[in-house]
């Protein structure tokens, strides 16, 4: 029960940091941005982002399969 609560937490933190950050003025404002012009591009093409974004979501339905399985195996018990 204890991994599948640690699985729990970090998908979810996984999940909302991916959905969220890259709309962000951090994501912007990143130091690596400013290495290459062709990597800023990349990394702040709205496709880029939301790619970022799709992954945050798979990592959220994750979390939630975990909260699932959280809940029904405590009402088994």
């Amino acid at each position: 029960m204890a991994v599948r609560l640690i699985q729990f937490i970090s998908s979810l933190m996984v999940g909302a940091t991916l959905v969220l950050a890259p709309w962000t003025p951090l994501w912007e404002n990143h130091p690596a941005l400013a290495m290459s012009m062709r990597l800023r591009e990349i990394l702040l093409a709205p496709w880029f982002r939301g790619a970022v974004s799709g992954l945050g979501l798979v990592n959220l339905a994750a979390a939630a399969l975990d909260l699932v399985a959280l809940l029904f195996r405590r009402a088994r018990d």
